[in-house]
């Protein structure tokens, strides 16, 4: 279904629901009319039975109206499931910086030149990657863990590229129409986020050391 198959078939049903809105105010209207006649006619007691009367009247118009909302409810979720299911969705960039290479580091973990940089809270286990990033008060030296807490480890991707400069892009996986993405909305938890860090070729060293004392 395409946004616009969508905001039609909602347009349908809300058309419906406000001619029902519409024949039952009016039905309202005629039967409180009625209702006031046949008192006066008959001089019954106005004050005694007029209000109850009219609740009656209130309450018989009511529930066609409310049976009415809800299938106007069930519409729209059912062209809103159908919007979902049939839409694409697309990796979009939601944060960019750029990076640096950084040499004569006095913290051991990060000495030599880099753009990158990996290491692990011993305490807690947790792995990370340390970079460079320009800021406009200067560079500096930030790691993925703190910087971006909602991203795992094995979200964070890096990418040699020689046509583009050294910077990390914060994605998140969204609809590919962004009116789409208004009428569906959707929850922080059930957003997919990933953290690509583009770097010069080479930059990523594949070496290993076996140390066979152990």
């Amino acid at each position: 279904m395409s946004y616009e198959a969508y905001i039609e078939a909602v347009n349908v049903a809300e058309k419906q629901l406000n001619t029902w809105f519409y024949w039952l105010s009016i039905a309202f209207i005629i039967m409180a009319c009625i209702t006031f006649y046949f008192f006066v006619s008959t001089r019954i007691s106005f004050s005694k039975f007029i209000v109850p009367v009219l609740m009656l009247i209130f309450l018989m118009c009511m529930v066609p109206y409310c049976l009415q909302y809800v299938v106007y409810v069930s519409a729209k979720i059912e062209a809103s499931d159908k919007l979902a299911e049939s839409q694409v969705r697309e990796w979009q960039v939601k944060e960019k910086g750029d990076l640096v290479s950084l040499g004569n580091a006095s913290d051991t973990t990060m000495s030599g030149v880099f753009f990158l940089g990996i290491g692990k809270v011993s305490s807690e286990q947790v792995n990370y990657y340390a970079f460079a990033q320009k800021t406009d008060q200067g560079i500096q030296v930030r790691r993925t863990n703190e910087a971006f807490k909602n991203i795992r480890f094995s979200d964070i991707y890096i990418q040699e590229k020689a046509s583009e400069s050294p910077h990390y892009a914060l994605e998140v996986y969204r609809y590919k129409d962004k009116r789409v993405e208004k009428v569906i909305g959707s929850s922080p938890k059930d957003e997919k986020y990933r953290l690509i860090f583009v770097v010069p070729q080479k930059t990523v060293q594949q070496d290993f050391h076996v140390d066979v004392t152990k």
